[in-house]
């Protein structure tokens, strides 16, 4: 593009670390799908339209089934409160967030994904199911990637 600005995509990378009684189990890390209803929304904050579109939630949940761009949703789903977002570069955000040890117990957690104030799913991540117990804590940390 001679003028303006090219935007080619949104890329999504996935981290979590597992810890049990304070000793790190597990790290990992991949990339992730930005959904369709994602995109619409980054579309409708670069028009100004800011109502409901800030990302503020993760939820965990039990479907397997891979990730597909019409997602719009999480199955049997936990929800809670983003921890915090930062910015780590000029296009990037980083949303943080903690499962701590009381929270979504007994759930075999397969699927990630953040949504905005509205309840809109804005990126979906699938991964080898985990069963979540006490004393189990998942520190998560999100970041997206506009190139």
């Amino acid at each position: 593009m001679k003028d303006g600005v090219k935007i080619q995509g949104l890329r999504g990378s996935f981290n979590m670390k597992v810890y049990i009684n304070g000793e790190l189990v597990e790290d990992y890390t991949d990339d992730n799908l930005v959904v369709t209803l994602g995109k619409k929304d980054v579309a409708r904050l670069l028009g100004g339209d800011t109502s409901g579109k800030k990302i503020s939630k993760i939820q965990v949940g039990t479907n397997a089934t891979p990730p597909d761009v019409a997602d719009s949703g999480i199955t049997n789903p936990f929800t809670k409160a983003i921890t915090n977002a930062a910015y780590p570069a000029d296009n990037q955000v980083i949303f943080n967030w903690v499962l701590e040890a009381n929270e979504a117990n007994g759930m075999t957690i397969a699927e990630f994904g953040l949504l905005n104030e509205d309840n809109v799913l804005f990126a979906r991540k699938i991964r080898t199911p985990i069963q979540k117990v006490d004393p189990m804590v998942i520190v998560g940390a999100w970041k997206i990637t506009i190139n």
